[in-house]
């Protein structure tokens, strides 16, 4: 990978190279060139008898390298000529869809599908699939993840499994990186970066039966926060949604949670609250919603007590939901304490 530990001298947008449009015989130099040993700093050869096709988006951040490759069959190594060509030294963390061979420094590991996998970018390593894979490759300089560490942890060969809460919040991050179009600002791609480290020390750290380590820095909590938010969006209008609930499907505990939300200011339930509030007043203007009761539309957004209902939508929007719903103005509501995003 270039040195990442340099200030990018502008911002970047993602890379994209498909062997789609070459010719069969072009396909694995031009990719094994221009993707492999210029863009990811890796070498990479088919294991079968197979014709040869990848597609891949790179993108980096000052701090942090994200590629993503769909490919046949292949053999990926970092060989010592590679290594020596690196002004930084790396630490990647590898996933894919599909079981791995991966072998680095003398030890091998059969990795399975969906598990992550923590390699030297300063140390020799093999990676082989036998079957397409998509896989995805995360990589921050050493230097900048080892101090996060507890006792400078040798991370080399370590394993996540994909039933990870961490792994899946940083890999739902990655995801919502690489959708983004447009080029990152050198500050809000370094912010980026930081959140990528952390999510990564705390991948090595996290012991599932002991939950969350208290310690859990800044960039893993507000990822723990959206990952709770959308799951709450999602069951918003389910009666039964709870705390407990929440938080036994994040894998953490509901004292945790509490937690997260006390550090914006504002409190699940009043959280939870605000948004089918929100959501009410958005049905009760909505033309197709008018053959409805305003009870049913209280039951649609979670409410299953009336009075309750009206007295928070009154009580919040200084108006009835009847007058709302006749066209009455309602007055502005008050900006809700802490982040609702």
């Amino acid at each position: 990978m270039e040195n990442l530990d340099e200030p990018a001298p502008a911002p970047s947008s993602p890379l994209f190279l498909s062997t789609s449009a070459l010719p069969a015989r072009d396909r694995l130099p031009v990719w094994r060139e221009v993707f492999g040993q210029t863009m990811v700093r890796l070498d990479i050869e088919p294991v079968k008898d197979t014709s040869f096709h990848a597609e891949g988006e790179l993108r980096v951040l000052p701090g942090a390298a994200l590629a993503s490759v769909t490919a046949t069959p292949v053999r990926v190594s970092r060989t010592q000529k590679l290594i020596a060509g690196d002004e930084a030294d790396m630490v990647f963390v590898v996933t894919a869809d599909v079981p791995l061979h991966v072998a680095q420094n003398g030890r091998e590991h059969v990795l399975d599908a969906g598990d992550a996998i923590f390699l030297r970018g300063g140390e020799r390593s093999v990676i082989r699939s036998g079957d397409r894979a998509k896989f995805t490759n995360i990589s921050v300089p050493t230097d900048d993840l080892v101090p996060l560490l507890a006792g400078g942890r040798d991370f080399s060969m370590t394993v996540v499994s994909r039933q990870s809460d961490v792994l899946d919040l940083l890999l739902g991050y990655v995801r919502l990186l690489q959708a983004r179009p447009q080029p990152f600002s050198d500050e809000l791609g370094r912010l980026a970066a930081g959140h990528i480290r952390d999510l990564m020390a705390a991948m090595v750290g996290f012991e599932p039966d002991r939950g969350p380590p208290g310690g859990e820095r800044g960039g893993v909590r507000a990822a723990r926060l959206r990952a709770i938010k959308a799951d709450i969006g999602r069951h918003l209008c389910e009666p039964a949604l709870s705390i407990d609930l929440i938080a036994m499907r994040h894998g953490i505990s509901a004292r945790y949670v509490r937690k997260l939300f006390q550090e914006e200011q504002t409190t699940f339930s009043d959280f939870v609250l605000f948004l089918r509030l929100e959501r009410s007043r958005q049905l009760l203007r909505n033309p197709v919603r008018t053959i409805f009761t305003i009870a049913s539309v209280a039951h649609a957004c979670g409410f299953n007590d009336l009075s309750y209902f009206n007295r928070t939508f009154r009580r919040r929007y200084g108006i009835t939901p009847t007058d709302f719903r006749n066209g009455a103005q309602a007055v502005p509501a008050p900006a809700m304490t802490g982040r609702s995003v």
